[in-house]
């Protein structure tokens, strides 16, 4: 098996360079064929992986989701499968998608794994994502975290959800799904391929990466103090308890607003005036390396 790193150097803070010794240790112990691929900025990812997909049995993301993101933009459209060795900050696909967390078990993962299908989210028409689409008060914490230089994993979004409470109010926006439509003020709306988002929290507790639906997480109009005595609920799977909170399952969504808003997709901020962000599901559209052993 001849295999690409993709990696980013950035990755968690610079943990990719740290623990890049071991990982090249343990490559040589294991004699594959590898090649290691540095990512110069932003998008470079991409670019590299679509000229070089073809001349590799697989392509493994060595860093965090934004890195991932890069990657699975390359690859779509080829017939190379996608693994990951997570790196990064939230390490929020990984955690959707079950699969390990650590370096040694990623490593077994992809000397074990197999292909296996999960649903493709294209955004506008021009972009993929397999993780989720944050919009609104999801979108300006992860704006938030990035000014965030001490801390690590998800205390980093912690921190930032809280700093964002005392910045952000709900915005009017129209929310179009395959049957139904929500005309509101919206604190925040996230569309979910995976249950995954800020580091492990969930806005979407039952979101699968493979039963063909998105999942939309939409919290209308809310007072901080309650977003912070319901912050558990973020953690344990009943953000659905609150009566703000509407969570539905649709295909497509098409999400209007008069004012520019601040979304992420998989983690990396779009930049622009964006006022309108259509999606749509591609049932098993991509492929990953998945050897089954689980998040260890």
């Amino acid at each position: 098996m001849r295999i690409l790193f993709a990696m980013n150097p950035k990755a968690g803070r610079g943990a990719t360079l740290k623990k890049l010794p071991r990982l090249e240790k343990m490559l040589q112990n294991k004699e594959m064929d590898y090649e290691i691929r540095w990512t110069k900025g932003p998008g470079d990812a991409t670019i590299f992986t679509k000229d070089m997909r073809d001349d590799y049995d697989l392509v493994t993301v060595f860093g965090g989701d934004g890195t991932m993101n890069e990657v699975l933009n390359g690859l779509v459209g080829g017939n190379t499968p996608m693994a990951v060795i997570p790196i990064g900050t939230g390490n929020d696909f990984v955690r959707s998608a079950n699969l390990p967390m650590k370096l040694e078990t990623s490593l077994e993962n992809i000397l074990n794994g197999k292909p296996r299908k999960i649903d493709l989210g294209l955004y506008n028409g021009e972009r993929y994502f397999v993780n989720v689409v944050g919009i609104g008060f999801d979108a300006f914490a992860n704006i938030q975290s990035r000014k965030i230089k001490k801390l690590k994993g998800t205390a980093v979004y912690v921190v930032a959800i809280f700093k964002t409470l005392r910045q952000w109010s709900s915005i009017p926006m129209k929310i179009a799904l395959d049957d139904h439509t929500i005309d509101d003020h919206s604190y925040l709306t996230c569309i979910a391929n995976g249950w995954s988002v800020g580091g492990g929290l969930s806005l979407a507790p039952d979101a699968r990466l493979e039963d063909g639906f998105f999942d939309i997480c939409h919290v209308s109009d809310i007072s901080s103090m309650k977003i912070v005595w319901n912050f558990p609920k973020l953690m344990n799977g009943k953000i659905n308890d609150m009566e703000e909170v509407t969570i539905l399952r649709s295909r497509k969504v098409k999400v209007t607003s008069e004012e520019p808003l601040p979304m992420h997709l998989d983690g990396e901020i779009i930049e622009g005036e964006n006022k309108v962000f259509e999606v749509e599901i591609i049932p098993g559209g991509f492929t990953i390396w998945d050897g089954g052993m689980g998040p260890a």
